[in-house]
């Protein structure tokens, strides 16, 4: 049986608000509180940026199923791997830290699996994103979600 496909009641109940849990060691309702709390410590510098990342973090549901900002610190080893993309720059970076991984649930902490190999894309005039533009990465995450189901 595929991890995916597993009853949401295979992977136990909340410790914390004892709600049923919809992947290993994820509680929508902990984990989405606890991504809104964190909103004002982090921006891209973009209110149309900021707004859909917290639009993936508010719907999400499961570990892997938002997006998250990362400053440009937590990479290291960027360099360009000279390819284009359609209206970008392509790099290889190392993430420090890595994403969310495995969640200690005595001390209440998240782990990350970094450092791990990465992608980044640099979008050529970024500076001037549109909504039209955000709307239709929103809708390419928003189908991705719903054939990864």
């Amino acid at each position: 049986m595929d991890l995916n496909e597993r009853p949401p009641t295979y992977y136990g109940n909340c410790l914390d608000c004892k709600t049923q849990r919809t992947t290993i060691s994820w509680c929508k309702n902990c984990e989405i509180a606890f991504l809104k709390e964190n909103f004002p410590n982090w921006t891209s510098g973009s209110s149309i940026i900021d707004e859909f990342i917290r639009y993936t973090q508010l719907n999400a549901t499961k570990s892997m199923d938002y997006l998250e900002w990362i400053d440009f610190d937590k990479f290291d080893l960027v360099k360009n791997i000279n390819k284009r993309g359609a209206f970008s720059s392509i790099y290889s970076a190392i993430w420090l830290e890595g994403p969310r991984w495995n969640l200690d649930e005595e001390a209440e902490v998240w782990t990350r699996n970094g450092p791990i190999k990465v992608i980044l894309k640099r979008l050529d005039n970024s500076q001037y994103m549109s909504q039209e533009f955000v709307n239709q990465v929103s809708f390419f995450v928003i189908n991705k979600q719903c054939t990864s189901d």
